[in-house]
């Protein structure tokens, strides 16, 4: 995984069409990805590699199914060892149908897909193996491949996500990628088939930080040039001179920055064959829960900022939000994904990679909130991690565990990175304090903080960064990739000068629609 492939997913085109980035997620990574494991030891895949890299051929990858998603070591697709070496790929039931990915031929470029099927030999479960399997061409479905289209997503571009189902489908000797040989341990061995699904986890996630900045430049535009009345008759006041205006677009260009050093952490711990696998997975969860938590929350408010201009797609804002909702479920639930990694850690499995800084703020509260949860954790459960008390008690906590942990990882990369301004991991701090402010006060540090010194901690913070905005607005690079009509007058003016006119006594006028 060379620095370009991390790289796309944080340049500012991974966000100027969400449903392109999915495409192509799914074709370099999922597919190409698991492919060219195997191509040392096959040169016969070559020639499909090279294709995929050129995009002759577009790449799927069929893992779950509508009865088996986070399960997925449970899947039922079944492929049949025949006795000529060659295979049988059947969907048994209504809910083995592979979910989400595109695989119809309404793109008009033929179709593969790794598809995961349980191999059955000689009536002998094998596990769940990887297999090449022919979709459809430019025109039509492959034999037996049956895709139906589901409806269109809220908030994203077309997309034929479908579900997909095999019946009786003929694959040759050589379609299946890896040994046909039952595991010793098959969950270790699913886990290996579904390596890049971790990789995914990470390089998907890393989207969000160009989504912060493309949203932060919209609303932040959109804020300096929209005027309201002000206190004197005849004055016009723009709307960033509120405090509620500015808070949320800093928070995001704050956020951008502090993530975007994260994700060099997070790649440097995932790729580091030092660390045990769990803990490498780990990393590439705590970063995607953190920062796809805190966007949606951050997207959210900057879409309300912009008044009714925010509920409309056009201005792109909530089209991200809502695309990059989809992108916290796929690869990876980042709530699941919470449930597990707070639970192996909770176990003693594995650590996660400890604090550096350790007097920070963000530090001690990762310390104290794990800590809580471990003493709950010694008076509550009885008979594992899998009883009623854990599960009332200690689950709910996961998300805000892992976060806890987020947080303190984010800082401790931009604060050494040492190109990020004190002002910008001021506020940084200041938010994640918010999320948890009874924690900070009282006795939990030794400050004894109460809420009125955090909120002016975090006022003060907000007003020291507030002279630098449209610095800040200018450097994320938003503005040649801003499609939204309301980030500039020029644009405003186009975009009604394109929607279709309707007048008294007059031929209706319709103009294409953007």
């Amino acid at each position: 995984m060379r620095p370009r492939f991390w790289e796309f997913n944080r340049h500012l085109i991974s966000a100027r069409d969400m449903s392109v980035t999915t495409i192509l997620s799914i074709h370099w990574n999922l597919c190409i990805g698991t492919i060219g494991r195997f191509a040392r030891q096959r040169p016969q895949l070559t020639k499909l590699l090279r294709d995929l890299e050129s995009f002759n051929i577009c790449g799927e990858y069929l893992l779950t199914e509508i009865s088996h998603g986070l399960d997925a070591k449970n899947l039922e697709t079944t492929a049949t060892l025949q006795p000529d070496g060659s295979f049988r790929l059947h969907t048994p039931n209504p809910g083995a149908a592979k979910i989400m990915p595109p695989t119809t031929p309404w793109a008009g470029i033929p179709r593969v897909g790794i598809v995961f099927a349980r191999l059955l030999a000689n009536d002998v479960d094998c596990g769940v193996k990887p297999f090449i399997v022919s979709l459809c061409d430019d025109t039509q479905m492959a034999p037996g491949v049956t895709s139906r289209p589901l409806p269109q997503k809220c908030g994203s571009k077309a997309l034929d996500h479908a579900v997909t189902t095999f019946n009786q489908v003929r694959l040759g000797p050589d379609s299946l990628l890896g040994s046909p040989d039952l595991s010793p341990d098959k969950r270790t061995d699913f886990m290996d088939q579904i390596w890049r699904v971790s990789v995914g986890t990470l390089s998907l996630s890393m989207v969000n930080i160009p989504a912060l900045r493309q949203a932060a430049f919209i609303a932040g535009t959109y804020s300096l040039r929209r005027h309201v009345g002000g206190n004197v008759p005849g004055q016009r006041v723009p709307i960033i001179s509120f405090s509620t205006q500015y808070r949320p677009i800093l928070n995001a260009l704050a956020q951008a920055a502090v993530f975007d050093a994260f994700a060099d952490d997070a790649i440097d711990m995932f790729v580091n064959q030092g660390l045990a696998p769990g803990a490498r997975h780990g990393v590439a969860a705590c970063f995607k829960a953190t920062v796809s938590a805190a966007t949606q929350t951050t997207l959210a408010e900057l879409a309300d900022r912009c008044g009714w201009q925010g509920l409309f797609g056009y201005n792109r804002i909530i089209e991200m939000a809502l695309s990059l909702r989809g992108n916290g479920i796929a690869e990876g639930d980042y709530t699941v994904l919470c449930i597990r990694l707070a639970s192996e850690i909770l176990l003693g499995r594995y650590e996660l990679p400890p604090a550096k800084m350790k007097d920070c703020l963000l530090a001690r509260h990762e310390a104290g909130v794990w800590r809580e949860a471990r003493e709950t954790m010694a008076s509550i459960a009885k008979s594992g991690h899998r009883d009623k008390a854990y599960n009332a008690h200690i689950l709910p906590l996961s998300r805000a565990l892992v976060e806890a942990t987020g947080h303190r990882m984010a800082y401790e990369a931009a604060a050494r990175k040492g190109n990020i301004s004190p002002e910008v991991l001021s506020l940084f701090e200041s938010s994640c304090i918010r999320q948890d402010l009874s924690w900070y006060c009282g006795s939990s540090t030794s400050e004894n903080f109460t809420r009125q010194d955090l909120l002016a901690r975090d006022a003060e913070a907000t007003e020291a960064l507030l002279p630098r905005l449209r610095e800040l607005l200018s450097e994320t690079g938003a503005g040649a990739w801003t499609t939204a009509p309301i980030a500039s007058q020029e644009g405003w003016d186009e975009f009604l000068e394109q929607l279709p006119v309707y007048q008294y006594n007059e031929e209706i006028k319709e103009n294409p629609r953007l």
